[in-house]
């Protein structure tokens, strides 16, 4: 995976070597004048850390719901 920022300023999350971005996020206008262009691919990959995150956290809360929901096969 790579993150970067396109020519037309958009940041893409894409694999490397495919032109097709997985996630896209663009910021207006007012929002590159007001945090700066430095501040834009941070704040971008910060957002891209958090959603991979929450998703790994739910996959974990579903996978301990069913190990726990399971009845013993035998107690010991």
């Amino acid at each position: 995976m790579e993150f970067l920022q396109r020519d037309d300023g958009m940041l893409v999350l894409q694999e490397v070597g495919d032109k097709e971005p997985l996630v896209t996020i663009c910021f207006a206008d007012k929002i590159k004048e007001m945090l700066g262009q430095e501040n834009l691919q941070m704040i971008g990959q910060h957002m891209i850390q958090a959603a991979i995150a929450t998703f790994m956290q739910k996959q974990m809360n579903q996978y301990h719901a069913h190990v726990f929901d399971e009845k013993p096969k035998r107690f010991s």
